[in-house]
């Protein structure tokens, strides 16, 4: 009986330690994830902060924008190419393309950055995006984005954070 008493609280214990081995993951998933963020949110201040006094900061929904319903661009470089064009006609904005992707990754190219979320799971770029809509708000700076997505959902959050 003693035996059989220890091998169910061994039991217990593995699973305790396998419940805990996976929260350890996932919070450290969510903390490198966090960390990616805040490095490109201080990327995109930055190019806010340095926008000319016309200028408007424009973060376009990427996956959306190519995946969605409506989409605007076959693939990344149309969607880049497009960004481009509108820097051609509205010289003081910046494009910002924020992408989902497993690494967390960005480049710029004149007035074009591209980013990726870098983690795992559904609409990090939309959460992202609201995150950084709520820095610029408190910034007083929310005047000068505007965000291009064609996701009912999403423009729904983008809007209650403006409208705040």
């Amino acid at each position: 009986m003693i035996e059989a008493a220890r091998l169910v609280r061994v039991r217990e214990l593995q699973t305790a330690l396998t419940k805990a081995a996976a929260e350890n993951l996932r919070l450290r998933t969510e903390n490198d994830m966090l960390s990616a963020h805040l490095d490109l949110a201080v990327l995109a201040a930055g190019d806010l902060a340095a926008l000319p006094p016309d200028g408007r900061l424009v973060i376009i929904d990427g996956w959306n924008m190519i995946l969605g319903a409506n989409r605007v661009a076959r693939d990344r470089a149309e969607l880049v190419a497009q960004a481009r064009a509108h820097i051609a006609e509205h010289p003081s904005d910046f494009v910002w393309i924020v992408l989902d992707g497993p690494k967390a990754a960005s480049t710029v190219e004149g007035r074009v950055r591209v980013s990726y979320t870098g983690g795992t799971g559904a609409h990090r770029a939309d959460k992202f995006i609201c995150d950084f809509l709520k820095m610029a708000r408190f910034r007083g700076d929310l005047r000068r984005v505007e965000v291009r997505t064609d996701d009912k959902d999403f423009k729904k959050e983008v809007k209650r954070i403006c409208a705040s």
